[in-house]
């Protein structure tokens, strides 16, 4: 009868090492990075509340290392990272003036 009673946290810690695995991240995590001219600011609670998950854009838009650093702005108008979606049809558009302090932070 002593089975079950180990079953339990047996499950806990798998539980536990697949959510470890999932998230790389963990969730409500803020990405932050300073440019020449203000602070960018991620958040991905915003994108998952949206309905978005992590495989949506890992590995094929963004690649799992600290990649971001060395995004342009231009290539992210032209369609690359971010734009991907933030191109106005999926998600409001990165080439708006309207639409610069939605990740744009002043430092």
């Amino acid at each position: 009868m002593r089975g079950p009673i180990y079953i339990i946290p047996a499950i806990f810690i798998l539980i536990v090492a697949f959510c470890e695995i999932s998230f790389a991240v963990p969730l409500g995590r803020i990405l932050e990075w300073k440019t020449g001219i203000s602070t960018v600011v991620f958040d991905g609670r915003i994108h998952a509340e949206k309905g978005l998950r992590c495989s949506d854009c890992h590995p094929n838009i963004f690649m799992m290392k600290k990649d971001y650093r060395k995004m342009k702005m231009v290539e992210i108008i032209a369609g690359k990272h971010c734009g991907a979606c933030h191109n106005g049809k999926k998600a409001f558009a990165s080439n708006t003036a309207e639409s610069c302090s939605r990740c744009h932070k002043k430092m």
